[in-house]
């Protein structure tokens, strides 16, 4: 149905927006940012507020899809938790109510009574952008069985660059290793059945500054891979890159906390770009910066992927498990491997008792790549 991801474009650029509204308005930039100081800054709200701009997101999709979709509305999952304690020891349940004023009155328990900033808040979860929906997206047309469908939500990955904020970092080979650019909004679709992703939505709220009023516009990626139907916001209708991107060897994203021998291994085979976030380096990967996105351990999570495979999907590639793709034979980068090997999103990756926190993690590391033939060059280094 191509009114469900219609509408997760829109809900990501109402994230974005909201994201955004956070860093421009000064009173609620400054709980971001942590700038009280002495006992005001010791207090659970002030801590927690990087936290609560993640569960409003999270929660304001939660809303908007459950009213829309009422049967969707107990399989929406996330990365955060909900409940918030104020400094009067009260706990407090964040959801989306019925009016901005009923949003604003819990939110204003959650931030120790600052009305102003759950105002602003209340005020953007409640706002319907103007988004324009390109014509493509506009034109879709396919089935699907909203009642076998699930979401996942990574409100904001890489918050610690959104906490930063940095503006002015200068891309290298069109890749921001660090910056707002690396903050990314991922909403993705699965089969609940067969666990496979079949929508995916990339927000980056930060992708354009202007010079001069030094405001920021956001962009959205979507695509949809559902049986034998592929579309996305990057192919032309010739089913051509838009923006063809020609280097010269292999590129790489890769998390700088790999190990050295395995940083080595790769970077003999291309040049490897340490960036920030996993929704970001896979993002590198869908616009065609990079070749790939190797990560050796279990450290991403369904909500940092599901979106982001579904794209890669559509545009004929994938996100494949490292740990089986390292013990796989060299020949074995055949569709019905690539099929078996793909991530799923409807249970854990293993029935053993783990943390919580780690029930939901890619355990087994990620490959994410847009070509195959990719992953015969760089099956070799992964035995190293």
């Amino acid at each position: 149905m191509a009114e469900l991801l219609q509408m997760l474009v829109r809900l990501g650029e109402k994230a974005g927006n909201l994201a955004r509204i956070i860093r421009a308005e000064k009173t609620l930039f400054e709980l971001l940012v942590e700038e009280k100081t002495g006992e005001a800054k010791n207090k659970r709200f002030v801590h927690d507020f990087k936290t609560l701009g993640d569960v409003l997101i999270q929660e304001m999709i939660k809303h908007d899809v459950g009213e829309k979709f009422p049967g969707m509305r107990d399989h929406i999952l996330g990365e955060e938790s909900n409940m918030f304690t104020n400094t009067a020891g009260e706990s407090v349940e964040v959801t989306i109510q019925s009016t901005p004023e009923e949003t604003k009155l819990l939110l204003t328990k959650v931030l120790d009574e600052n009305q102003e900033a759950a105002a602003l808040l209340a005020e953007a979860l409640h706002a319907t952008p103007d988004t324009v929906l390109d014509s493509r997206l506009q034109d879709l047309n396919f089935d699907l069985d909203m009642d076998s469908i699930g979401i996942w939500i990574d409100p904001i990955d890489s918050t610690s660059e959104y906490i930063k904020g940095i503006e002015d970092e200068e891309p290298k080979s069109g890749v921001y290793w660090h910056g707002l650019q690396c903050a990314v909004i991922l909403i993705g679709a699965f089969h609940r059945e067969t666990g496979s992703p079949v929508l995916g939505v990339v927000n980056q709220p930060f992708s354009k500054q202007d010079p001069e009023s030094k405001s920021w516009t956001g962009h959205s990626f979507w695509g949809v891979s559902h049986g034998d139907f592929h579309c996305n916001s990057l192919l032309s209708s010739q089913g051509s890159s838009t923006t063809p991107i020609s280097r010269n060897g292999l590129a790489f994203t890769m998390s700088a906390s790999e190990e050295a021998h395995t940083k080595d291994a790769f970077s003999s085979l291309g040049r490897v770009h340490f960036a920030s976030g996993a929704g970001y380096k896979i993002l590198c990967v869908i616009e065609g910066h990079v070749d790939a996105y190797i990560l050796t351990k279990g450290s991403t999570f369904k909500w940092d992927t599901c979106g982001p495979q579904a794209i890669l999907k559509s545009l004929g590639g994938g996100i494949v498990d490292y740990q089986k793709w390292k013990s796989s034979s060299t020949d074995a980068e055949n569709g019905n491997f690539l099929a078996s090997a793909g991530l799923k999103y409807d249970k854990p990756d293993s029935e053993e008792p783990v943390s919580e926190g780690q029930k939901w993690s890619n355990s087994g590391g990620i490959i994410a790549y847009i070509d195959a033939e990719v992953l015969k060059k760089i099956h070799g280094a992964s035995q190293d």
